[in-house]
């Protein structure tokens, strides 16, 4: 869901985190968003958040691959069933190169909660189906701040 754009206005991208039925699922998990417009995540119940990853590692966050990368986290979002008002939370797109990400709940990545901003066009192997499978057999599902047990220290 996209809202708004006329001349001077800023594209507003609208992803819901789950819905009011509690399917773990970003809605839309696939989207096109062109430098300089918005992506604003919608929070259902129970508690989800949203943290950047890479496409190699979907359910770790990105600066624990890419230590430059701040990436962004949400940090965690409870949401009681029957809440009026639903958190947000809200990024800008600052290019077109893909943005890969998850939800670090419990072991809702390797469940499927993944998706992705501005996919690859040229790769069609790096597909949100792809990284769906990828995300399945990932051992752990980390929270920025967190480190792998399997990372040697």
């Amino acid at each position: 869901m996209s809202t708004g754009s006329s001349s001077g206005q800023i594209m507003v991208h609208v992803v819901k985190v789950s819905n009011k039925a509690g399917a773990l699922t970003f809605e839309p998990n696939n989207l096109q968003a062109a430098a300089g417009s918005m992506v604003q995540f919608h929070f259902y119940p129970k508690n989800h958040s949203v943290v950047q990853s890479t496409f190699d590692q979907p359910c770790q966050p990105i600066q624990n691959n890419m230590p430059s990368s701040p990436g962004f986290f949400s940090g965690f979002m409870p949401v009681k069933p029957d809440a009026a008002m639903m958190p947000s939370y809200t990024i800008m797109v600052n290019d077109t190169k893909p943005i890969w990400y998850y939800c670090s709940q419990g072991k809702h990545c390797q469940q499927g909660m993944v998706g992705v901003i501005n996919p690859p066009a040229a790769n069609n192997s790096r597909t949100i189906e792809t990284f769906t499978s990828l995300a399945k057999t990932a051992a752990e599902n980390l929270s920025p701040g967190q480190m792998s047990s399997s990372s040697s220290s």
